[in-house]
């Protein structure tokens, strides 16, 4: 099959291929349904303990253990992808949680990702990513955040169609939950440039824990 001009099925197989990014995404927050049918279910139940009819009681009863068991196996999905994705950021004591987060931001996501995005199928033309300093305060209102998000600008690689759509669809091996935006092409085959933004999502294992008095307390330094 030639892959010299654009046509409509490579639009189809983009969208394919972004479908697959975006997947990764929705994975992480698959947890989510799943807990809502459970706390659902373990409400119809406690209301059929209320009422003491021995029938509704045994009905809630199953779907309460088929909605504990889904909750089950989706939290240990999720674990899984939680510890090879995720970095080690606990805010729940905010001076150290931010001290992690600079060492994430600073030290470690931009080699990272400029390291994976190294691809030896196609030449990366630019892969420069743009990380947003990390907050200098621990009472800052990201610690307080269920997911961070790091938009990393924009990467651009050339090389034949077939292998730009492997290039995009491996991202989904990167050791960060990174989505892939809609790449724009340009040229033909085997000379195309596809240009396509990348952003990072960062699950903390903890949010914010109680804030810090930065200015300290002047009358815990009096004596009685």
């Amino acid at each position: 099959m030639s892959f010299s001009k654009l046509k409509k099925i490579h639009i189809i197989i983009i969208g394919s291929v972004l479908c697959v990014l975006v997947g990764v995404a929705v994975f992480f927050l698959m947890i989510k349904p799943q807990r809502e049918a459970f706390a659902a279910a373990k409400a119809r139940y406690d209301k059929a303990v209320v009422k003491g009819n021995e029938q509704s009681k045994r009905q809630a009863k199953a779907a309460l253990a088929k909605a504990m068991m889904d909750y089950s196996v989706a939290q240990a999905q999720l674990d899984v992808q939680m510890r090879q994705r995720m970095p080690d950021l606990d805010f729940s004591r905010r001076d150290l949680g931010m001290l992690a987060l600079w060492n994430e931001q600073i030290k470690t996501l931009g080699p990272l990702l400029e390291d994976f995005a190294h691809d030896k199928n196609v030449k990366v033309a630019n892969a420069k990513f743009q990380i947003q300093p990390p907050p200098a305060n621990p009472n800052d209102p990201v610690f307080a955040q269920d997911v961070l998000v790091f938009p990393l600008g924009s990467i651009a690689v050339q090389g034949g169609f077939k292998p730009l759509m492997e290039n995009i669809r491996r991202w989904n091996n990167c050791s960060r939950l990174i989505m892939v935006g809609r790449p724009t092409l340009a040229g033909v085959s085997p000379q195309l440039t596809a240009v396509y933004p990348l952003t990072c999502y960062i699950f903390p294992k903890a949010k914010g824990g109680s804030l810090i008095d930065m200015a300290g307390n002047p009358d815990s330094s009096q004596n009685p």
